[in-house]
């Protein structure tokens, strides 16, 4: 599996640490899942839809 390198915006940042100061759980459930989402990455797909003949 190859290594995965998570950069951060300013922004991005600035709300990471919003919600680390405030200690607000359901806002950091959301950022985590949104974060998660984008690290998982996708299946490739192959061209077409159809079976193999």
């Amino acid at each position: 599996m190859a290594d995965k390198q998570i950069v951060f915006t300013d922004q991005e940042q600035m709300e990471i640490e919003g919600i680390v100061i405030d200690k607000d759980k359901e806002e950091a459930l959301k950022y985590l899942a949104k974060l998660l989402e984008a690290i998982k990455g996708h299946a490739g797909k192959a061209c077409g839809t159809g079976p193999i003949k």
